[in-house]
């Protein structure tokens, strides 16, 4: 009887642990879904993985996570590379995934209605359709309003051994996509079913490094009657010919942000009456955006004629941009020039709307004279209500040090800049004669700024464009560097030929 009661004892608290863990067990599977699911939305879904190797109970209810992102660092970390032993890497990829939504595919649960982002981005190829679509069918299913499949290798130019997934739209489309909001999909083929009858709710299409047929991106876009954001970069067409100019009659009323890079695209003609915002290149030779007159800023990059070594990227700007922009208040240019061009010539029409201009110029050549300083000096007069200027350069090769008499270039006057910053500032001969123009004929002049520090990146992309307005990062170099880079004697040469006594209230040498 005692020896009972002694082993009753004993093994008293091992009941009382497992009763406990019985309980919080119990209490687990009771939380109601919303709760459980604001718990797992605190964390990301690198942290819940690392948590349901724990608990079973929490693997189970890990997908009630609102934001599916499977990434290569999701699983192996951000120092890993795709690249080394791309196969195997891939084949574990995939199966990681799958452990994870597997749940999903044999239980029923009504904790994937609450999917908010679904996003894949690995280097997978049409080798692997069978699991992509499944990935896709469970996105649409689970209702995820935000859905990225970027299937682009690492390093991004890499070309894939297994070719481009081709994806046909028709999940997405219908009752399917009634959900989805965004859309972001990389490296892939696009085909629209016969029956495609648009994706509803779409308000963000971002398109990279895809194969499309003309006539159906012409298609996408007009079913899409709620896109507001439309991202298009390296696109291509599948014969590589058929895709010569984009133009939609339908009227793109809800669409506000418009960015089209590297595409084969010679022409694009919308109807955007609230298009705000509009990134481009000179890939296209002609825009026509006729109707959107709230147009307020606009991004133009010099890509393809830097890539060439066709310097009439000014020319473009000068005819085409403001016939095609007209409405425009502010612009962004990101420019390549070479000094031994001519005076370019202008348009007759103005930027009548135009109130900010920032140019990042990379220049090169040794320029025989001042004539190339006029292509700038014409824009400048295209744009009669200008108040703010930025002029960030970055001049390559020889710089000019002789010695010359410094004189401003001839132009008209304008009675509306008031301020002007002006970067990498040098000797180089048309530089100082553009900066004495700009001191001796803006007649309200408040302030300017000559630095002579490069500020501007070595790029050639839109999102590579230096701005003081935008606050860009920027770590200035080392005195011994600023010493190397003659930076100390071009800002001793502006003090020489831009420090007047009549400029003294409004320049500041930096």
């Amino acid at each position: 009887m005692h020896q009972c009661t002694l082993m009753d004892k004993q093994s008293s608290p091992k009941r009382s642990t497992k009763n406990k863990n019985d309980v919080s067990s119990i209490e687990l599977k009771l939380l109601p879904p919303g709760v459980l699911q604001d718990i797992l939305s605190r964390l990301s879904i690198k942290e819940v993985l690392r948590m349901t190797v724990l608990s079973r109970e929490w693997r189970q209810l890990g997908i009630c996570h609102p934001d599916l992102v499977f990434t290569k660092e999701t699983f192996f970390g951000s120092n890993t590379t795709m690249n080394t032993h791309l196969a195997s890497r891939i084949a574990e990829f995939i199966t990681k995934v799958d452990n994870v939504l597997r749940p999903l595919w044999s239980t029923p649960t009504t904790t994937t209605t609450m999917l908010d982002k679904f996003v894949v981005k690995c280097s997978l190829g049409r080798k692997y359709k069978n699991h992509i679509d499944r990935w896709i069918s469970f996105s649409t299913a689970s209702k995820a309003k935000h859905i990225a499949l970027d299937l682009r290798s690492e390093p991004s130019w890499f070309e894939s051994r297994y070719g481009k997934y081709i994806l046909l739209l028709c999940n997405l489309s219908g009752p399917n996509g009634s959900c989805v909001k965004s859309l972001d999909l990389g490296y892939m083929c696009l085909k629209l079913p016969r029956s495609f009858s648009g994706i509803t709710n779409l308000k963000k299409l971002k398109l990279h490094t895809v194969s499309i047929s003309v006539n159906d991106l012409r298609c996408l876009l007009q079913s899409c009657a709620l896109l507001e954001s439309l991202n298009i970069d390296s696109l291509l067409s599948p014969r590589r010919s058929s895709l010569e100019s984009l133009c939609i009659r339908q009227v793109l009323r809800r669409l506000q942000y418009l960015h089209v890079r590297l595409c084969d695209l010679h022409m694009i003609d919308l109807n955007a009456p609230n298009l705000t915002e509009f990134e481009f290149d000179d890939y296209m030779n002609k825009v026509v955006l006729s109707g959107s007159l709230k147009l307020s800023e606009a991004t133009f990059a010099s890509y393809r004629r830097y890539l060439t070594i066709v310097h009439d990227a000014l020319d473009f700007v000068l005819n085409e941009l403001p016939t095609a922009l007209p409405h425009v208040q502010r612009l962004f240019l990101q420019l390549a020039f070479e000094t031994s061009v001519r005076s370019s010539s202008k348009t007759q029409t103005s930027f009548i709307n135009l109130k900010y201009l920032n140019i990042n110029l990379h220049i090169s050549g040794y320029p025989p004279d001042i004539s190339w300083v006029m292509g700038f000096v014409n824009l400048l007069e295209l744009s009669p209500f200008l108040e703010e200027l930025e002029l960030h350069m970055h001049p390559h090769g020889y710089i000019q040090s002789d010695p010359r008499t410094v004189a401003a270039v001839q132009g008209r006057p304008h009675r509306h800049l008031r301020s002007v910053y002006m970067t990498g500032f040098c000797s180089l001969l048309g530089v100082p004669e553009l900066a004495l123009y700009i001191l001796g004929n803006a007649t309200v002049l408040e302030h300017m700024v000559v630095d002579s520090v490069v500020r501007m990146s070595y790029g050639h992309t839109a999102d590579q464009i230096y701005s003081v307005s935008r606050a860009n990062e920027f770590v200035p170099p080392s005195p011994d560097e600023q010493e190397m880079f003659g930076t100390n004697k071009d800002r001793k040469y502006a003090k020489e030929h831009l420090g007047r006594e009549e400029f003294s209230y409004i320049l500041t040498i930096v």
